[in-house]
């Protein structure tokens, strides 16, 4: 049965719709120990837009019953359903949306069930958009019902003043509670329920992220455009003047301003022979000839393609030292600064809401393969655009997309001098709180390495540990401890080697960040590995599974598992190369380059990644994310219970940092809780070293 509150629908003739009034309404629906919920509203932005109804269902298994009671927000107040909102277990599809809005009115529930979280950690490692995570995709993959999705657009204009606009509102609170008890089902059977547990808490805390936005000084952040344009504008200066002044180039890439009029006046006296560089040096295309012709190599190989391809990227060309490094310092500082221009810029004064005065984005809680967040949207996600702001700012919608607050540059003087620029507003104060070495601690943790532990409960750097290790020979005589002081050089090189091998590198990628020969690289990797048993142990016991098992787990007590889409695929194959097909390979195969040789490569390509790169990065990279997703959930309900909610702001959250905006006189107890909130959580996942939480307090976004 569908029940209808409102002040002024007519449900008379309509068949199998009820009218009843709100505390009938809330006598219904209080009792239902689930409820499945979900809103209908004038847009996506919830900062902007209403909602015009929300909807309560439950279906009642053992009576095959099935009730729901759609609400005219237009007439009848969400403040009504507060209370049982706030004390519900509530159950809908991708709930961030819906709780947006009902923050609106101060509504905050936190015990709630999000199926399209849920869904996508089922699937977590696929690529994104192989997949579909819609409501009406998942119910049909679950149990072949299907949901009529052609009235979604005009719901927003039409309302539910209409039968079809009640009976469609009413359907998407019908079928909740089946995809969930599915969900869980596979939930139990994959021991991942702890998974679900972290990820649907985590839930209120990042829908209030967004909801919240951070404010950005608008006069600050013109100032940096201006410089960030000025500065791109004298490197763009210095490279067509290279060309000019160059001997070669300029036989090759400069034209006049006579040549490109001549074909229009036949009097070319009356135009100045002023020569002129014409490549576009943001197009690679045009980039490459000009390398080529000062002596580059720019030809990589491309992997995916199968066959060589030219390439001027930074970390392939900057290796070739010797060669034109003046011109190498003007073209990448020019790279550089017209990156400045274009992603940090504009953009980020467009989605400034008028209402709030702040710039909200969108940030994906399950944005990375690993499940860790990402931040602004993405080409498979309705939150590419921001199509509701642009309408209210006059702007065009392609000018208002979602800005990836994660990539924002943290290091050196234009690191600061960005993220000073969102500072907090009056009578408030900007906290941010961050791990200290984060990564390195759960690394120690779960590769159980004695050197690494041994490292951090002794107080040694762990870099120096890791330099040790890369040259046995050049520190044989110094302390780990003085590593740093003795030998900088070789410490930073190090570093190199500790990145790149927890993501897979067998040394070709260390040689070429810091130009050195492809043999020490690897030899300095292969220090690592002998120096470091627990972590050779760690990779050859997660490689072993995931042969058999197609999937990497990123933490067992949680469950979270990262699945390997092609492994069936790869298995099959595998089980195929037996001793006689190996022998038949070398025999008559190996070499020719016929189709069983591309067989053979493709199937040793697939598996390179997961076995020397993720077996190592995804354990690391997916805990840290349940931690801070654990984290933000904790304060989230410190925030909430203590009576904070919309006094402290959430601004971002960055993998192993949380930054937020609160009233002054609070900013002692606000900074203590959360730092202390910080380091309890990662207690609950990683027991052999704590990871300790800084918290630090300013008028601006400091780290």
């Amino acid at each position: 049965m569908i029940y209808v509150v409102s002040k002024d629908i007519d449900v008379s003739g309509m068949e199998g719709i009820e009218k009843i009034s709100i505390a009938d309404s809330i006598d219904l629906i209080k009792p239902w120990p689930v409820k499945q919920y979900d809103s209908e509203t004038t847009g996506l932005n919830a900062r902007l837009c209403d909602m015009t109804a929300m909807q309560f269902g439950y279906k009642d298994f053992k009576k095959s019953t099935s009730d729901q009671v759609v609400i005219d927000c237009k007439t009848v107040s969400p403040l009504e359903y507060k209370d049982i909102l706030e004390t519900s277990h509530i159950v809908g599809h991708n709930l961030k949306f819906d709780l947006k809005f009902l923050y609106n009115y101060g509504i905050v529930p936190r015990n709630v069930y999000c199926t399209l979280i849920c869904e996508q950690l089922l699937y977590l490692g696929y690529e994104t958009g192989k997949v579909p995570f819609g409501l009406d995709d998942v119910l049909k993959r679950y149990t072949g019902e299907e949901i009529d999705k052609t009235f979604q657009k005009t719901v927003a204009y039409e309302g539910i003043r209409t039968e079809r606009g009640i009976r469609y509102a009413a359907e998407d609170v019908v079928h909740l509670q089946d995809i969930r008890k599915a969900q869980m089902l596979i939930a139990k059977d994959r021991d991942c329920l702890g998974a679900f547990y972290v990820e649907n808490r985590a839930v209120p805390a990042i829908s209030y992220l967004e909801w919240c936005g951070i404010h950005l000084d608008e006069d600050k952040w013109k100032q940096k455009m201006t410089k960030d344009k000025t500065e791109m504008e004298d490197y763009l200066a210095k490279l067509n003047e290279y060309v000019l002044s160059h001997d070669a180039l300029n036989k090759e890439f400069v034209t006049t301003t006579a040549d490109s009029t001549s074909d229009l006046v036949s009097d070319t006296s009356l135009f100045e022979f002023e020569p002129k560089c014409f490549v576009d040096w943001n197009s690679p295309q045009q980039c490459v000839p000009v390398f080529k012709q000062l002596g580059f190599n720019t030809t990589t190989f491309d992997k995916e393609k199968k066959k060589d391809k030219d390439t001027v990227l930074e970390k392939f060309i900057s290796t070739q030292k010797g060669i034109a490094d003046d011109f190498l310092d003007i073209y990448f500082g020019y790279k550089g600064a017209a990156t400045n221009v274009k992603s940090f810029g504009q953009g980020h004064l467009n989605l400034i809401n008028p209402k709030t005065g702040r710039l909200h984005t969108e940030f994906n809680q399950l944005g990375t393969v690993t499940g860790r967040m990402s931040s602004g949207g993405s080409k498979s996600t309705v939150g590419k655009k921001d199509i509701d702001l642009a309408k209210v700012k006059k702007l065009n919608s392609e000018d208002v997309r979602f800005v990836n607050l994660q990539n924002l540059p943290a290091r050196g003087d234009y690191g600061k001098v960005c993220r000073s620029c969102f500072t907090a507003m009056p009578g408030n104060v900007f906290i941010s709180c961050d791990y200290g070495a984060e990564e390195s601690r759960v690394q120690a943790d779960v590769w159980n390495e004695k050197s690494l532990l041994d490292s951090f409960e002794q107080g040694i750097d762990t870099h120096n540990l890791y330099a040790k290790l890369c040259f046995p020979e050049e520190l044989k005589d110094v302390d780990v401890k003085d590593v740093k002081k003795v030998r900088p050089d070789l410490r930073q090189a190090a570093k190199s080697a500790e990145f790149a091998l927890g993501y897979g590198s067998d040394g070709s990628a260390i040689a070429a960040s810091i130009g050195m020969p492809v043999e020490k690289a690897r030899e300095m990797v292969s220090g690592i590995l002998k120096g470091m048993p627990g972590m050779a142990n760690f990779k050859k016991n997660t490689i072993k599974f995931l042969k058999s098992h197609g999937y990497i787990v990123i933490h067992p007590a949680t469950g979270h598992r990262v699945y390997w889409p092609k492994w069936a695929i790869w298995k099959a194959q595998q089980d195929r190369m037996d001793n006689d097909f190996w022998l038949d390979y070398n025999m008559y195969h190996k070499g020719t380059g016929d189709s069983v040789c591309e067989m053979v490569a493709e199937h040793k390509a697939m598996a390179k990644d997961w076995f020397e790169k993720n077996v190592l990065n995804y354990p690391i990279q997916g805990g840290s994310a349940i931690v801070l997703k654990q984290a933000a959930a904790d304060f989230f309900d410190w925030v909430v219970t203590h009576g904070y909610f919309n006094k402290i702001l959430f601004c971002v959250l960055v993998h192993d940092e949380i930054d937020i905006e609160c009233p002054k006189e609070i900013q002692d107890e606000c900074a203590k809780a959360l730092q202390s909130i910080m380091e309890k959580a990662a207690s609950k996942f990683y027991h052999k070293l704590p990871i300790p939480a800084e918290a630090q307090i300013a008028n601006y976004w400091l780290h």
